[in-house]
């Protein structure tokens, strides 16, 4: 399995399960990694032959600016089924943190990991 992976990626978005979260866009942390069996690119040095970073992160971007999830478990499950199936992988570990929610709480967060 080769896995590419993006750590520290932060994106504002509007989320929470509570109405004071709501109120104004909040700093999520996103750790990735994304599985095939073997990405091309390590023999061929091209682009086409691998998972575009970029391109992983406009795909979340996108997710961001439209969803209406009120928690981190549903929009992790529809980030990694988009990133799954957007870029052939066959495997992911996502992990979704959000700071100052939780007295007493540096980060709460989830993390999956889901297969094809």
């Amino acid at each position: 399995m080769d896995v590419i992976f993006i750590r520290d990626l932060r994106l504002d978005t509007t989320i929470g399960a509570y109405e004071f979260e709501r109120r104004q866009p909040q700093t999520l942390q996103f750790e990735i990694e994304i599985g095939r069996p073997s990405i091309g690119a390590c023999m061929t040095d091209k682009l086409a032959d691998t998972i575009d970073y970029a391109a992983v992160v406009k795909a979340i971007q996108g997710v961001l600016a439209e969803h209406g999830f009120h928690l981190l478990e549903p929009l992790a499950e529809k980030l990694a089924d988009l990133l799954l199936s957007t870029f052939s992988a066959t495997w992911i570990r996502l992990e979704v943190t959000k700071a100052g929610i939780v007295p007493g709480a540096r980060f709460v967060g989830v993390r999956i990991e889901r297969t094809r």
